[in-house]
């Protein structure tokens, strides 16, 4: 576990062997145990890999085309296991240390297992997968790291696009220049509520006329009632 090497954070590379041949994640996979094999370098996303920083000196390899991390299959530690891709569950069987092996190659280490990134049989062709073994130093356990400078350009032009498009902001002041009219008209209401108040008054002079009517017609029957026994008292008297 000696001699590591940091990597900047989310550095997007190839990881090529000694003869030229990259790895790779096999037959455009994007599902769990998907393959991982070398071949010819064509550099697309099924070949390249972001080195992203787990603790200490452990990293996690991720496929750019799946999204997912290098894995050991079934997390074993014995020589001649298979190395596949998996969703990243952040266990230790995804977490490889990056030593330098000098002449600008590196080993590849599980953190897992304690052993090396290798080739199956020692394999050089097109489609030889890839396992793990114990640290022997050959040259199949030897691997060039690129960095991809094209890919990260373009995560920094990224936050210049979001910043352009909030310039637009500038549409709100006409939304308040539309609603003042709307407050101007609002005064029209009050002319409705002066009408019923000419009413209420001819209602009252109706009702003040009626009793007077009333209080006359008691009065005059009354005199007459009292006015014909009078006079005929005075008749029988005589």
């Amino acid at each position: 576990m000696k001699n590591k090497t940091a990597m900047e954070p989310n550095t997007i590379c190839t990881i090529t062997t000694k003869g030229g041949k990259a790895l790779e994640v096999g037959d455009f996979s994007q599902e769990n145990g998907g393959n991982v094999r070398i071949w010819a370098l064509a550099g697309g996303d099924t070949q390249q890999w972001r080195l992203e920083k787990a603790v200490d000196d452990f990293y996690k390899i991720v496929n750019l085309f799946s999204g997912k991390v290098l894995d050991i299959a079934m997390q074993s530690m014995e020589n001649g296991a298979w190395v596949h891709q998996w969703d990243d569950i952040s266990a230790d069987s995804q977490l490889w240390t990056i030593e330098d092996a000098g002449r600008g190659y590196f080993k590849l280490r599980s953190k897992h297992a304690g052993k090396c990134l290798d080739l199956v049989d020692l394999g050089a062709s097109d489609g030889t997968p890839v396992q793990i073994w114990e640290d022997v130093g050959g040259a199949n356990q030897k691997w060039k790291i690129t960095v991809v400078e094209a890919e990260k350009a373009p995560a920094k032009t990224k936050p210049a696009a979001r910043a352009t498009a909030k310039k637009p902001a500038v549409k709100k002041p006409a939304a308040k220049a539309a609603a003042k009219p709307v407050a101007k008209a609002a005064p029209a209401k009050p002319a409705a509520v002066k009408k019923p108040a000419a009413k209420k008054p001819a209602a009252k002079k109706a009702a003040a006329k009626k009793p007077a009517v009333k209080k006359a017609a008691p009065k005059t029957a009354t005199a007459k009632a009292e006015a014909t026994p009078a006079a005929t008292l005075t008749k029988e008297t005589k």
